[in-house]
């Protein structure tokens, strides 16, 4: 069988990451560490990779008078290393994460976390949004052999006329439009600095989850909400770049995240009261995407990484 439309996203999705110039940069020095924490690998190894995302950062974190342009580069690769291993972890499951790019996240997503304040439309900072999709046949056979019609009941076209070019955002509007009910969608903001960052997560987290405001702000547009979708959440993941020996339980900047409704996560390993393992993430947030575990996805996905799953360039 052929490359279903979740494989394809996922494809576009990691390819996209090394088409930036910081993250492409960086990757060389990173996949040296990668490789040398999952030299096997296996799924156990691959998993534990999220307890190492910060010292795989680190690698490449070499400057000691960072100008702003290196931090703002920095927080963009940060976003792109959580990525790639998040999808790297989800092969062969129903769960994708994309960094944010208008040409592979579905319109009625980004319709639906859209953040309204009168005639002002706005949006989160959105860095990483992971998608779960239904199990339904259009997600499981080859993409070509997928036949859907959009909003206003017209076939969609699986390749352009013009190019031949698979039509993967068309399809995808099409298909998330019909089962928005049964879509879950998880936003991960990604900063490297945990103190400078964790009120807006919180703030932001405080927006979605109320169900009323005293002035005119609305969540949604197009008739697609959050409030609509199977499930929602908002986590935020940090490197950190603060000296964790300072974070303590009390901490304001712990406890800003602290009650987030999609949890508090960094790169390292899980320090009960201050932060999860990214690697928890996975079970906590992105389960529901296979009815196997994640380990059990991993051991079927990794004999095809030299094949169907090339692109993360292992």
């Amino acid at each position: 069988m052929g490359q279903n439309i979740i494989e394809k996203l996922r494809e576009e999705v990691i390819n996209s990451l090394f088409t930036t110039k910081g993250f492409n940069r960086a990757w060389p020095v990173w996949k040296e560490t990668i490789n040398k924490l999952a030299s096997t690998p296996t799924p156990t190894q691959l998993l534990n990779l999220g307890d190492n995302l910060r010292d795989v950062f680190y690698t490449t974190n070499t400057s000691t008078a960072r100008t702003q342009s290196d931090v703002s580069g920095g927080g963009a690769n940060w976003e792109g290393l959580v990525c790639w291993y998040l999808n790297l972890c989800s092969m062969g499951r129903r769960t994708v994460v994309i960094k944010h790019n208008k040409k592979l996240i579905p319109e009625p997503i980004s319709n639906a976390i859209t953040v309204n304040y009168g005639s002002f439309i706005s949006n989160t900072e959105s860095d990483l949004i992971g998608i779960t999709f239904p199990d339904k046949v259009e997600y499981s056979i080859d993409k070509t052999m997928i036949d859907v019609v959009d909003e206003n009941g017209n076939k969609v076209e699986i390749k352009s006329r013009g190019t031949m070019k698979y039509n993967l955002l068309e399809v995808l509007n099409a298909l998330v439009a019909r089962d928005f009910a049964e879509i879950e969608i998880h936003i991960i903001q990604c900063k490297t600095n945990w103190n400078d960052n964790a009120q807006i997560p919180m703030l932001w987290d405080m927006v979605y989850l109320a169900k009323t405001f005293k002035t005119g702000i609305t969540i949604g547009r197009e008739s697609y909400s959050i409030n609509n979708a199977r499930l929602f959440s908002y986590a935020f993941a940090t490197v950190p770049t603060v000296k964790v020996e300072k974070l303590k339980p009390t901490s304001v900047a712990v406890s800003r995240v602290r009650n987030l409704s999609g949890g508090n996560y960094w790169g390292m390993k899980t320090v009960s009261g201050i932060a999860s393992s990214m690697k928890e993430m996975l079970n906590r947030n992105l389960a529901t995407g296979s009815e196997q575990s994640h380990t059990q996805t991993l051991a079927d996905a990794i004999p095809k990484l030299t094949s169907d799953y090339a692109y993360f360039k292992l």
